[in-house]
Parts: C-alpha cells; structure tokens; sequence
C-alpha cells in the first residue's frame, strides 16, 4: 500500500495570543520601513533661471559621478536636471515612464510633465521632437503593502554605467538627435510600509497534533512561513484591504538529507484597539477617540508536504481563505475539508495518474503523478527562470553555481523566488550544492549572508529598505532581470565557459524563451488555467505542457553539463592496494591533471575553477562509493555516453545523410551501447526522411558494390604479400653476395598499375548511370556534408527535446552549413572505415581523390 500523502501538515502562524506582544530581539522596532515614497516629479533648467522647488530634491549627480544632465552630450541644447519630491500628504507615485510626443498616446490615469515650475516646456529631448516625462498615481483608497515609486536615478549608458541594484531601466532614451550621450531614467519600487512594529511569528495551530513518523514538524516553520516577520501595522480608514500573498519555501530535515516543501498565504486581520498595550499605543503614535485609523495584524496559513505540488497548494489554500471570509453558511466545516485534504486524498501513482478534487461546484484542484526521473526531486521552476532572467542572464547565473560564488537571489513574490533558486540548484545536475542553502531566507537569519563561504541564498526585495548586502555578494534581482556582481568578481562573464557547449546551450535557450513568450501572450490559460466545468481537459493539457516545457529546458542544461564532462571516468582512479589515510583523498581517486589536460587549452580555467569547489569534490566522491545519487550518477553516465551520438544522429536527418545515420548506429552496436528511444527516433526520421544516394537503391546494388570492394582488398591484400615475400627473399641474398645492409631493390610498378586499373574498373561501373556533370555535384556535396557532420559548430542550433514532433529546420534554427573544400581520404577508409598504412611493403598508398569513374591513387616508395 503506497503510504505517501499529498501533504503532511496544516499549520497557521501568527502573534501568539496567550502572551504580551514584545518586539523581538532580532527584528528592529520601527516606525516606517525605508524612505517616503515620492508623490511628485518635475524638471528645471538652470539656464533660464529655474531653481530646485521647495521641498524638491534634485538629482546632479549619476551613479559614478557624472553630470546628470538630461541633455548630457548636447552642443545647443540647455541643461535639464530631474526633480522629485518625497511626502506623505498624497497618494505616492506607482509609475514614472517616458512618452515621445506624436508617436505615443499614455494610459487614461496617467499624468504628463509638459510644463516646468515656472511654465516652460519641459521637453528632455535634444532633437526637434519632443519628449516628455509621465507618471501614473496611487488612487487614494490604495491598499498598504502596495508596490510605489521610492527612488529614481539617471543612468549614461555610452559612459560605462550600469543599471543600480533593484532599479528598473526605462528603455527609452532622452537623446533622440544625432549628438548627445545616451541618458536613461531608472526608478526603484518599493512596498509601501505603514506605521507597524514587527515581531517574531510563532504556530497558532497544527494539524496533525502529533508528529508524523519519520517526520517531525521543524520547530522553525513559523519564521518561515513569515519571513519579514509578524507585524501590528496602523492603516487610513479608508485603506482597501490587501489581496493575501501566495509564498514558498524550503526546509532541510533528517540532517540535510530530505527536503520539506512549504506553501503559504498571508493576509492580515482586523485588531482590536483594545488589545493594544501602552507601548504599543506609543510605538504607534495612537490618538485617543481618533477615528481615522485602523490597526490590523498578519497571519498565515501553510501547508508542508515532502512534495512539491505548490499550484495545487495554492489553489486549496486560497480555498480555504476564501471559505473562512465568505459571510454565507457552510454545509461543511473549513476544519473536514483540511482533515479530508490531509489523510483521505490519495497520492496519485499508476493507477490513477490524474486525479480531479471537487471542493465546491466552482472550486476544484488537480493532482498529477510526478514525473518518474532519476533525478533529484525539487520545486524547481525552469520556465521562470528562463522567463524573468533570459537567455544571457541564464548562462551568466550558471558559471556563478558551477565556480561556488556567493548568490543572492531576491524579489517582490516569494513564490517566483523560490522557483528560481531551485532551478539553480538543478541546472548543476550531476553537482549537488554543498554549501548553505536558503531558498527563502526569514529576517531572523540575515546573518548567514556575511559568512565567509559560498551561499545561494533568496531574500524579500524589502530586505533592502532594512539592511545593505555585502559588499561580497553578488545580487541577482528577478524583478528588474539584473545581476549585479561585487567588484571582485566583475571578470566573471559567459566567455569563460567552453565556447561550443554554451553556444549550443544558448542557442537552444534563445529558442525556448522565444517559445515561452508566445505561450505567454497566445495562450495565457497555460499560466492561469480557466476553471470554467467544461475545462477539465484543458487543465490536464495545460499541466502537461508546462511539464513537458519545464523538462525541455531542463534538458537543455543537462546536454552541457554532459558535454564538459565528457569522458570524465576515464580519470576515475579505482582502489587498488590497501587503504591508507589519504586512500579517500580526492587526488586518490581521480586524475585531476589528466583531466585537465583533457580539456581544450582555451577553457582551462574554466575547469581549474570547476574542479577546486566542494561540489565537484563531492561529485567524485559520490561516483566512487555507494551514495543515495547512485541512480541520477547511472543516469548522467549515460547521457555523457549517448549524448555525442544523439546530437550526431540528429544533424544526419538534418542535412539528409542517411549512409552516415548508418554508419553511427553500427559504431554504436560495436561500442555495446544501444539507442535510447530519442536517438532510435532520430536515426529513424534520418533513413526515411532523406533521400538515398541514387544507383544504391537496390539492395543487389549494393550487394554488387561491398562484393566488389572486398575482392579488390583480398587481390590487392594476395599480391602485395606475395611481392613482399619475394623482394624479402631477393633482399637477403643480395646482402649475403654484395654483403652491403642497406641496400634496397627498385620496387616493380606493377601493384600500382594492378590498383590503379581495378579502381578505374570500379569507377565505371559505380558511375555508369548518372551524368559526369551530375555525378561530380552530387559526390562533392555528399563528401562536403560528411565532412561537416564532424564539425562540432554545427551543432550550435541543434536540440533534442524529449518528444519533439518536429524535424529542425536549418534556416529556423540558425544553423549555416560550412563550405568545406574537398579534402583527401586514405584510400583503405572504403574497406576497414579507417585510415591505414601499408607500412610492410615501406609502401604507403597516401590519398585519392573522388572522380566520377576513376580513383587516382598516389603512391611513395622509400
């Protein structure tokens, strides 16, 4: 009987009731988090008197120190500076963006700058046509915790500066005309924090009351499941209440060994003014009788299961809020549909891989069976990495996990987050990281981002209106798609990884952010599936898509991560005499040098990086002994074995070889290695699809052809053996009349004529059908193609996806067949599909060249 369960606890976590609500020790008590938001924006001209307005800040200065001029470069135009000001008097600002004036029209709640303080235009462009400012503001009934405008800076792109940490880049520049710098305004967002004090959170309530065997509920779920901690926040009466925020995390139990998979929502409730303390009433700066405040505190409601089913999570929590809010009468208690949920739903195995949960007529949930992988289990969400970060970014965030650098990963939605740092704990396969791992990091742990080791690390963007990162760190920013590297590591870029894997793997990325983007805007029911009753198959559907999206990606780094490794158990150094103290060392069992030199010269400090982290240690370790990735270790040896032939196979039917389709699936019977279903598939499509070389196309044909060859092998083969024999013969008894050794016997030039003739023979009959004209087109790109098949940059556009419908197109995937000249074979590759010399006879038969009815042999003689 399978024992596994959808989910393992239910636990809501909030202040705890039963005692005074103190600050925490390590949680600030404050008043506001981070700077007012900015509630106005406008320009100034210097030159025509203008002066910063009262209660206005200007921004003089770039990032580096650079004049922050809007019309920085120009020769005519006249200084414009940017201004904004800070307050709490208004509704703040939720957007500032850039409109060229003719060419756009602005949204119906946006605002125009059209006019300076002192009624001048305010146009920012340098050029005849005008470009204006816009900004869209709050709405006076904004809810609290909203994303608002806190900060703006002027970048100059052509100076060297980039975007600054968790700012967003308006991608329009100021300077239209011909001269002038390029100047662009970037803002940053930030939660707009009310009044609150915040406190540590604890556990309300649990369900099951005991511990489950084998899994006791971690004490820390509480500080997990808020984050930012619990907090006592002041709103305006007339603030809407916040949507509840959907968040995930994960845990580490049974010593690392098993992770545990949260899923929550927060939402605030009313508090009574009552309850408050005095303290609280000062820390809150509360007036009495004053009704023009309400107070409310955060809860949270979360479910922990050793699986990752985090939609169906969120659907069911979102239930069950929903429920507990609705003021109509239940026919069932909230408290049997989490009992039901808990112990009665079964796992969905082989037996019922689908499975559809009722809640109510418009409520439902649907379960899959996870994918049956060799891979480690994970909450990974490859579609949003590729999504929020891009290609470039993708690659550039892979070289910082392989080389173990410090990784902080933030943003606005915890759920995205934790997506993401899975993701990049995956795209490493077969390295597992070992250092600390924190996928969504509570306040209450910060301190873990000053130790003096690799980290990857997730942190709330609020993290940073509260504390400054590390100056060692670098910072990714999922909302804003930018990596910011500390000055360390600024040498860092996506040249240091091996040049022809990474442009097959970012070729291969290209193609897949470009198919999610048109997912995203054609079908948005793949990302918010309609739950209309008619929809069931449709929700299936679109489950199974964004698996079969999710493995496409995976894959695609899973074929580098083969490639570099290739050929890496060669290097394995098996134990061979008794152990001593350093028989476990890793230089003990792995060829490290070999390795290296193994390796192309031009990436050397790529694997010199890879090879001194502690994940790669572990690697070989693990691949020496028994471990529980024995299965994902199996598995990855495989791909690395198969993965050449794969690629290999699937150019074949690209570019329509079907001889060397052939030719590789042989190679890989001697080589004991069978084709997995994906290869077998390609080398399928390849002997159908394309068209064989005419005159073969009858099996007596080529019949005739291999009979043929073979008896010119075993006459030439006869005859030099017997011609051997005979100069061997005259040789000795040369010496023993003449008594001189280094004497040497003109050779006869009978073998080459005997060749030259039985190949002239050949020719014809082989080219007797077709046209000389024909013949020789044909034969040339037939040699050209299977010259270029050996080419590994022509691999750079190829893919293999797992049940992939479609042959690839060279002119979609961007692959361009070199022109290659024709280049000399060794004459004995037609027989033995390998060059050999006829080094017994001191006579080597060099090369030929392909002719239509005639293979010219050259030979030397000594």
């Amino acid at each position: 009987m399978d024992d596994r369960k959808v989910v393992d606890y239910f636990v809501i976590a909030g202040l705890p009731p039963d005692t005074v609500p103190a600050p925490a020790d390590d949680l600030p008590s404050i008043k506001t988090h981070g700077k007012c938001p900015i509630t106005d924006i406008t320009v100034i001209f210097p030159a025509l008197g203008e002066t910063v307005p009262e209660g206005y800040t200007v921004i003089n200065k770039t990032p580096s120190g650079l004049l922050a001029d809007l019309n920085h470069g120009s020769l005519r135009s006249p200084e414009v500076f940017f201004c904004y000001k800070r307050g709490l008097d208004k509704p703040p600002l939720v957007d500032i963006g850039v409109m060229y004036d003719g060419k756009e029209r602005i949204l119906s709640d946006s605002e125009i700058v059209d006019k300076s303080m002192k009624g001048h235009c305010a146009n920012v462009n340098n050029s005849a046509a005008k470009t204006f400012l816009t900004f869209r503001r709050a709405t006076p009934t904004m809810a609290c915790n909203s994303l608002v405008v806190t900060d703006v800076a002027v970048i100059i792109t052509n100076k060297g500066e980039a975007v600054p940490h968790a700012f967003c880049c308006i991608k329009k520049n100021l300077n239209r005309g011909l001269v002038g710098s390029d100047v662009y305004i970037c803002y940053k967002k930030s939660v707009n924090r009310p009044t609150l004090i915040n406190y540590k959170p604890g556990i309300l309530l649990r369900y099951p009351f005991e511990n489950r065997p084998n899994l006791p509920l971690p004490e820390s779920v509480s500080m997990f499941c808020m984050p930012m901690g619990c907090s006592l926040e002041k709103w305006p009466k007339i603030a809407a209440l916040p949507k509840p925020i959907f968040s995930t995390f994960v845990l580490t139990v049974s010593d690392a060994a098993e992770k545990l998979y949260g899923a929550a929502i927060t939402f605030y409730e009313p508090y009574s003014v009552k309850k408050l303390t005095d303290e609280q009433k000062s820390l809150l700066h509360h007036v009495a009788g004053s009704e023009d405040w309400t107070y409310h505190i955060n809860k949270c409601i979360c479910l922990l299961s050793r699986w990752p089913f985090f939609d169906t999570y969120e659907l069911f929590l979102n239930f069950l809020y929903n429920t507990s809010r609705s003021k109509e009468a239940h026919a069932v208690p909230i408290e049997r549909f989490i009992t039901y949920f808990l112990d009665e739903i079964p796992f969905p195995g082989p037996q019922r891989p689908r499975m559809l949960v009722q809640l109510s007529q418009i409520d439902r949930l649907i379960l899959t069976q996870p994918e049956d992988l060799p891979l480690p289990r994970s909450g990974a969400g490859f579609r949003l990495l590729l999504l929020h970060l891009g290609p470039d970014n993708c690659l550039l965030l892979l070289l910082c996990a392989l080389t173990e650098q410090k990784i902080l990963v933030h943003s606005l939605r915890s759920d995205v987050l934790t997506a993401v740092a899975e993701a990049i704990s995956m795209i490493m396969f077969p390295f597992k990281w070992q250092c600390p791992y924190i996928p969504l990091c509570p306040l209450g742990l910060a301190e873990v981002l000053h130790a003096p080791l690799p980290f990857l690390i997730g942190v709330d963007s609020r993290f940073f209106d509260l504390y400054d990162p590390p100056p060692e760190v670098n910072c990714v920013d999922l909302d804003t798609n930018n990596i910011t590297f500390c000055d360390e590591k600024r040498n860092l870029n996506i040249k240091l990884l091996p040049k022809k894997a990474g442009r097959v793997l970012r070729g291969t990325l290209e193609h897949m952010h470009q198919k999610l983007q048109n997912v995203v805007i054609q079908n948005p029911d793949l990302i918010i599936p309609n739950l209309n009753d008619d929809s069931i198959d449709k929700e299936f559907q679109a489950k199974k898509k964004e698996q079969l999206l999710e493995l496409e990606i995976q894959e695609a780094f899973l074929r580098f991560m083969a490639t570099i490794l290739r050929g890496y158990r060669n290097f394995l150094l098996p134990i061979t005499k008794a152990p001593t103290i350093g028989t476990t060392d890793t230089n003990s069992l792995f060829d490290l040098q070999g390795f290296l030199r193994s390796r192309d010269k031009a990436h050397i400090k790529f694997f010199s990086l890879v090879t001194k982290t502690q994940m790669f240690i572990r690697f070989i370790e693990e691949r020496s002994f028994v471990s529980d990735m024995d299965a994902g270790l199996a598995f990855f040896d495989e791909c690395t074995e198969k993965i050449c032939y794969r690629v290999m196979m699937q150019l074949c039917g690209l570019y329509r070889l079907p001889v060397i389709a052939v030719l590789l699936l042989m190679n890989m019977k001697r080589e004991h290695l069978q084709p997995n279903a994906i290869t077998y598939g390609f080398y399928n499509r390849a002997v159908l699809e394309a068209t064989w070389p005419s005159g073969m196309e009858n099996s007596s044909q080529l019949l005739w052809n291999k009979l043929s060859l073979s008896f010119v092998k075993h006459l030439v083969k006869e005859r030099l053996s017997a011609r051997l024999k005979k100069n061997r013969k005259a040789k000795q008894q040369q010496r023993l009349v003449m008594g001189r050794k280094n004497y040497t016997v003109p050779s006869c030039p009978y073998i080459l004529s005997l060749i030259l003739f039985r190949n002239v023979i050949m020719g014809a009959a082989l080219f007797k059908k077709a046209g000389k004209a024909a013949t020789r087109r044909r034969l040339s790109t037939t040699m050209e193609d299977s010259l270029s098949i050996a080419d590994p940059a022509l691999t750079s556009g190829s893919r293999t996806s797992i049940e992939s419908g479609e042959s690839l197109n060279p002119a979609s995937s961007g692959i361009q067949k070199k022109k290659f000249m024709r280049k000399p074979l060794y004459f004995l590759h037609l027989f033995k599909g390998s060059s050999t010399k006829l080094t017994r006879s001191r006579a080597v038969v060099e090369t030929f060249w392909v002719h239509p009815g005639l293979f010219a042999i050259r030979k030397s003689y000594d």
